[in-house]
């Protein structure tokens, strides 16, 4: 209805998953990158997770469009299947020949048997499994067997896991250990932050044809505060955004425009501005995380150190205080909130550590944490995590207390007392005094504080399991995930 009148070639915002509208953020390019693995000589099984709407399934879709000709996908798109259902539904979409009436073994047999066949033709086979939250674990189970199709170097078949973060949780259930120690990789899509959201915006307008911005930046960050950087959400708002923008005569959708079409997606009783965040807004948004994470840290260090008298213990803080304070102040609000007067920032343990996490990655941390609410062009208001609606604007200060004896953030190869506490709290502690042979045949003792390769390949498979940056550098973020961690 309205291409012709903004001079574009198709529908921007479809939400069926299209990979030549893939948006390549750090994120999905990152996931792509995980997938493509699959690509490899290496094959075996690998996992991608996802809140819903995140772009898994368009993400398997561009990666099936990228796989070169002559190499075989299937692409099981129902996982309510039976075990002999999902075997022929992989024999079906690979073109693998079997009796309607075979058994199970039968049906395993003809797909072994044309695994060998495409492995001595250089041709690869891969599995994609979408929703694979909803599988029953008798086909989990079943999938395991998948992947005992071997030669004696190579694995047969590459299977793709998709699903929502609740297949995480599953795959961690003790009777299914079997399988999730064959995942070779792990990818977990995060949402998209508010300069993420206004260049993905901007993409599917460029791909649709258009050559020109149609939503103004506060439009943009109206959409991204009510679909939290959800691209499934973004894309029906952004779709009746533009309808309603043709309906109006405008050619550039605003901010009242984007919030009328939140409601009629979201639902008539969404609160485009909830009470507890009327009043004022946030300061600019830095343009990526890491100046952000800078220009705060600048703030911060310019503005007087706030005190807190005393000393408290984590376990032992109130709750939360009705006062009378300045929320301009997010060391004001953690102090007025969390405690009685105690702890400063730098003493005993406690930090105040500035980020931009989404809001998903805040609660699951369950740490004592302030957000900016608000819009841009005002003064920044600050409000304790619990009394979040949706105002959020993409800024938080977190009171942490970090780990005894950590200072600083560890590499591999080096020494510190906080990696004591790692190696526990991974289960890679030791049960008694190693020693190894050094010069000349002498025994040294190993120290436990030294950050070792096995440790390292363990910090690195954590983070990965939680779809964190696998760089294995143990600081502020790795911790607290450790923390959280049951």
């Amino acid at each position: 209805m309205y291409l012709e009148y903004f001079g574009l070639d198709k529908l921007p915002f479809t939400i069926s998953p299209d990979p030549d509208f893939l948006y390549p953020s750090p994120g999905h390019q990152e996931a792509l990158a995980h997938l493509s693995y699959a690509l490899t000589d290496q094959g075996g099984l690998i996992c991608l997770t996802g809140e819903v709407g995140t772009g898994k399934t368009t993400l398997c879709r561009a990666l099936m469009a990228s796989i070169p000709e002559g190499d075989h996908v299937a692409y099981i798109f129902n996982p309510q299947l039976s075990p002999i259902e999902l075997m022929q539904s992989i024999c079906d979409d690979l073109g693998i020949a079997y009796e309607r009436s075979a058994t199970l073994k039968e049906v395993y047999a003809s797909i072994n048997e044309a695994l060998v066949s495409f492995y001595g033709k250089h041709q690869r086979v891969i599995c994609v499994i979408d929703e694979a939250q909803s599988m029953p674990v008798a086909l989990l189970e079943q999938v395991r067997l998948l992947t005992n199709l071997e030669t004696d170097r190579e694995k047969l078949l590459t299977l793709v896991l998709v699903g929502q973060p609740e297949l995480r949780d599953l795959l961690k259930r003790h009777d299914l250990r079997q399988l999730n120690q064959r995942i070779t990789a792990r990818y977990h899509l995060d949402l998209l932050s508010l300069t993420e959201t206004s260049e993905y915006v901007e993409h599917r307008l460029v791909c649709a044809g258009g050559n020109q911005m149609l939503f103004d930046p506060a439009a943009i960050e109206t959409i991204w505060r009510a679909s939290e950087g959800t691209p499934r959400l973004i894309n029906s708002i952004c779709d009746r955004a533009l309808l309603g923008a043709y309906a109006t005569g405008s050619h550039l959708v605003s901010s009242d425009i984007a919030s009328q079409a939140i409601i009629e997606v979201l639902g008539a009783d969404y609160d485009a501005v909830p009470p507890v965040h009327v009043g004022k807004g946030a300061a600019g948004i830095a343009e990526t995380s890491g100046k952000y994470i800078l220009k705060s840290a600048l703030a911060f260090c310019a503005a007087a150190v706030f005190v807190f008298a005393g000393v408290i213990a984590y376990q032992n803080i109130p709750a939360l205080k009705t006062v009378s304070l300045d929320r301009s102040d997010p060391y004001a609000v953690l102090e007025a909130s969390r405690t009685e007067g105690a702890a400063n920032c730098d003493s005993s343990g406690w930090r105040c550590i500035p980020v931009d996490w989404n809001i998903s990655e805040l609660r699951k941390l369950n740490q004592i944490t302030v957000v900016r609410v608000g819009s841009r062009g005002s003064e920044a208001e600050w409000y304790d995590l619990e009394e979040y609606e949706r105002g959020y604007a993409g800024e938080a200060v977190i009171l942490w207390q970090a780990p005894a004896d950590y200072t600083s953030a560890v590499k591999p190869g080096e020494t510190a007392p906080v990696i004591r506490w790692v190696r526990s709290r991974l289960g890679a502690g030791w049960d008694q005094e190693w020693t190894s042979i050094g010069p000349g045949g002498v025994q040294v003792e190993v120290n436990p504080e030294f950050y070792d390769p096995l440790l390292e390949r363990a910090v690195a498979e954590f983070q990965i399991a939680e779809g964190l940056k696998a760089d294995r550098i143990i600081g502020p973020k790795t911790l607290m995930y450790l923390q959280a961690r049951q």
